[in-house]
C-alpha cells in the first residue's frame, strides 16, 4: 500500500510563473476546502482593489488553482 497526500497548489500568474504548493492534506476534500477558502480570499482582495475601477480582466483570468494527489516516498 502506498501512502498519499493531496496537494493544494496555486499559480498567481499563468503566463509568467509556475504553480507552488500551498498546503498538503490527508484527504482530497480537505485540499479542496483549503483551495476554495484561498480562492474566496483572493476574490475579496480583487474586489476590494477594483471596487472603484473596472478591471482589465475578470477575476481569476490569469490565476490557476488545483488539487493533485501525491505519493509519499521513503
Amino acid at each position: 500500500m502506498t501512502d498519499k497526500v493531496y496537494e493544494f497548489w496555486y499559480n498567481d500568474c499563468i503566463h509568467e510563473s509556475a504553480a507552488g504548493c500551498m498546503s498538503l492534506h490527508k484527504t482530497k476534500k480537505g485540499a479542496e476546502i483549503a483551495m476554495e477558502f484561498h480562492k474566496e480570499q483572493k476574490r475579496k482582495d480583487f474586489e476590494e482593489v477594483y471596487a472603484k475601477h473596472t478591471p482589465a480582466s475578470p477575476f481569476g483570468t490569469h490565476e490557476a488553482w488545483g488539487v493533485s494527489e501525491r505519493e509519499i516516498l521513503e
